[in-house]
């Protein structure tokens, strides 16, 4: 990881509550256990050492272990030594000297120049008058190498349990955008399957329109092939594809088909999973406009909604059929939608006055979940 990415990872595990749930099961035990030895902690400082030694363990000591400075979860064993023991060293040296040097309450029995009164800093520990810097009691030495170890093998631990969590969401990703692309794959050859069905009609009732639809029906399946290959797409070439469909079924169906784009351009940059839209104004052809004696108007909408984007196919004719059963295209749709990590009200299919209405929602920043 670099550096950055070790802060994040630190501030989360700062926040997860089984991180809080153990620094305070850790504090309460030790308190309790020198509450039990007849050694009550002389004041706030004494009672907090060991929620601050716990979480500092927690947190901290992994960080060495984690700093790569590349794309990598954690480092070899020999560096993560390596960064481990000065960092530890470090950090376990410099609380301690905050801790021993804090001033403390009188000790029990101890005689005071007057009640409430703290002994000083110089008083005691580390930085007795009569002790010179650098010469450790063996008692703080004993303890500081305890601590040192401790760090050393909690920060290898908590690395690698993370490297594996990290491991197992790529692969939970990578097999969930590996069975998208296959939901993704499967539309082309739909697609075509239902635009070769209408243009069947054509071929007895209106040759020369057939052999024009033919000519729009290559240029479809080019960009199905394009566009389908890709993981992302701008919304421009979403609207290209849409629009190549579209000519072919303005051929089929003539008058009866009306299309209103009410489209904002400054949108159209935006990048988001290919073959979104397409699926949607297929089925508000097949299903509302095609059947009807009269055609129908498909309105075909992209706007933007705070942090989100709002696509919308919305289309006249057959009314929406509450008890009919979703064909391939808004399936596959849903499929794809729940493996990208969107959730269920994503996508929305429902009925305003005359419109039948097929509206899906996408964060604006093309990131999804």
């Amino acid at each position: 990881m670099r550096a950055l990415e070790v802060g994040q990872a630190a501030w989360h595990r700062m926040q997860r509550p089984a991180t809080w749930g153990a620094v305070l099961l850790f504090g309460l035990a030790w308190n309790l256990a020198r509450w039990g030895l007849g050694g009550p902690p002389r004041g706030p400082l004494e009672l907090a050492s060991p929620f601050v030694w716990a979480g500092l363990f927690l947190t901290v000591t992994p960080v060495p272990w984690q700093w790569s400075g590349d794309e990598a979860p954690t480092v070899r064993a020999w560096r993560g030594l390596l960064q481990a023991l000065p960092w530890n060293v470090l950090w376990v040296l410099v609380l301690m000297l905050a801790l021993e040097a804090a001033p403390r309450g009188m000790p029990r029995g101890g005689r005071g120049r007057g009640p409430g009164m703290r002994m000083g800093p110089r008083a005691h520990g580390l930085l007795r008058a009569d002790r010179p810097w650098g010469h450790l009691p063996p008692r703080m030495l004993l303890l500081a190498l305890t601590n040192l170890s401790v760090a050393v093998l909690l920060g290898w631990i908590l690395a690698e349990k993370e490297r594996a969590e990290i491991l197992a969401r790529e692969s939970r990703r990578t097999a969930a955008q590996a069975q998208a692309r296959a939901l993704q794959s499967q539309m082309n050859p739909h697609v075509l399957f239902n635009a070769i069905g209408g243009l069947a009609e054509l071929v007895r009732e209106d040759p020369e329109a057939a052999e024009r639809a033919l000519v729009s029906l290559a240029d479809l399946l080019r960009g199905l092939l394009e566009h389908g290959a890709l993981t992302v797409a701008p919304l421009a070439r979403e609207r290209e594809l849409v629009e190549r469909y579209l000519v072919l079924e303005r051929i089929r169906l003539g008058h009866r088909l009306e299309v209103d784009w009410q489209w904002e351009a400054a949108l159209e940059g935006l990048s988001v999973p290919p073959l979104l839209l397409q699926p949607l104004v297929e089925n508000a052809i097949k299903h509302g406009i095609a059947p009807n004696r009269g055609g129908g108007t498909i309105r075909i909408s992209l706007r933007g909604e705070g942090e989100d984007l709002e696509l919308e196919v919305a289309n006249t004719g057959l009314p929406l059929d509450a008890e009919a059963r979703e064909g391939v295209g808004l399936r596959n749709l849903r499929e794809r939608l729940s493996l990208l990590g969107l959730p269920a009200g994503a996508f929305r299919l429902l009925r305003e006055g005359p419109w039948t209405r097929a509206r899906l929602r996408l964060p604006r920043s093309g990131r999804l979940p």
